[in-house]
Parts: structure tokens; C-alpha cells; sequence
């Protein structure tokens, strides 16, 4: 008697694969991902009371702001990427969705890939204060939520984490506080007028970066 089921049946293995099959494969995983992604934003937590003023950034969105409001989003796989100019104090939150724009078919959103993100955000909030600003980054997001949804055997989630930080390093901006990984989801909230990062997590619990 066969042990492995595999050893009963006549297996074969196609040698090719064309190139049109692979992209088709590449684009259900693409928008099997985002829908994940859109599932994981609808985690709801507790709210906390406060009188300063929020402005929802919604997935592969930014926002830059110089008032002292909050930007805020949740994220689940999804990284929040945090970029603060204390000297001006003005900063802007981008939703990043995936790793990389290579795989995107045609111009890409730049908010919604980590290496063009980066850039792009630098550049939008520098423009506020009209000056090269030395800014900083703050990172929280890429959790394993749903742990059989990887890509290339690493969770997404953790892939766009290193995505942002080799993005990061590229463009020179120093990471200074994270809150990566884990396997649940995350309110973030980012106060312009300080640059304190508040993350609040589905049972309750609140850290600060």
C-alpha cells in the first residue's frame, strides 16, 4: 500500500509555462492581496476621545499636512510610513500597499509600492517647507494577519516591511521608531504638531513612537 497518495496516480509536470500564464498568475495573486488587504483595513478599535482634528488616509494614498491635526489609517499587511520634519514640523503619512512597482502592468500609484512611495512622500512633504529637510521615519504595519497568504514563502506583510526600510536607506532618511509584524492589525494615528506616532490595537492596547 502506497503511503503517499501521489505514489497511486500518474503525476505530470508540464515543462513550460508561458509567459502569459505567468502574468495572468502575477495579477490574480496582485488582486487576491489588495482584497485581503481591503479585509484587514475593516478591523474596527476602541476610539480613544480627542478634540484634535483627523484626516483619514485611505490605501495607496498620502497626506502631507503642516497643521497640528492627525493623519490617520489603519493597516493591516499594509505599512504605514511616517516622514516628520521637526524643524518646520510638517510631515505626511503614506498607506503602502506592496513592495515593489516592477510587477505593475502599466504607471503605477506611487503610494502603493514601497519604492516609489518613499520618494514621493520625501518629496511632497519637502516641498511644504521649501527646503532640503533633514526628515525622519516612522513605520508600523505588516502584520501576518492572514498566515497561509505569503508571497514567495515570506508573508507579505514582512516583505513590505523590508521594502520600505531598503527604500529608506536608498533615499537617506533615517528610521528612527517601528512597530512591525505580529499578527494583527493597527489603527495609526499621526500627530503633525509633534511628530508622536499612536498605534492602537484591536483588544485596546496603545503604544506610542
Amino acid at each position: 500500500m502506497p503511503t503517499n497518495p501521489l505514489d497511486s496516480q500518474d503525476v505530470r509536470v508540464e515543462k513550460t509555462v508561458s509567459l502569459d500564464n505567468i502574468q495572468e498568475l502575477q495579477q490574480l495573486s496582485a488582486r487576491m492581496i489588495a482584497r485581503v488587504q481591503v479585509a484587514e483595513e475593516c478591523i474596527t478599535y476602541p476610539q480613544l476621545s480627542s478634540t484634535m482634528k483627523e484626516v483619514r488616509v485611505a490605501m495607496a494614498e498620502m497626506k502631507i499636512e503642516s497643521r497640528p491635526i492627525e493623519l490617520v489609517t489603519n493597516v493591516g499587511s499594509c505599512v504605514a510610513l511616517c516622514l516628520y520634519d521637526s524643524a518646520n514640523r510638517c510631515g505626511g503619512l503614506a498607506h503602502i500597499m506592496l513592495p515593489n512597482s516592477t510587477s505593475a502592468s502599466q504607471c503605477p500609484v506611487p503610494c502603493r509600492f514601497a519604492d516609489t512611495a518613499v520618494p514621493a512622500l520625501a518629496s511632497a512633504v519637502r516641498k511644504i517647507s521649501g527646503k532640503e529637510a533633514c526628515l525622519s521615519a516612522k513605520i508600523a504595519g505588516g502584520a501576518n494577519i492572514f498566515s497561509n497568504l505569503s508571497n514567495n514563502g515570506q508573508p507579505i506583510g514582512m516583505k513590505n516591511v523590508d521594502a520600505v526600510k531598503m527604500a529608506l536607506s536608498t533615499n537617506k532618511i533615517k528610521l528612527v521608531a517601528e512597530d512591525v509584524g505580529g499578527s494583527y492589525g493597527r489603527r495609526i494615528a499621526f500627530n503633525i504638531g509633534n511628530g508622536i506616532v499612536t498605534i492602537r490595537l484591536s483588544n485596546g492596547e496603545v503604544k506610542k513612537l
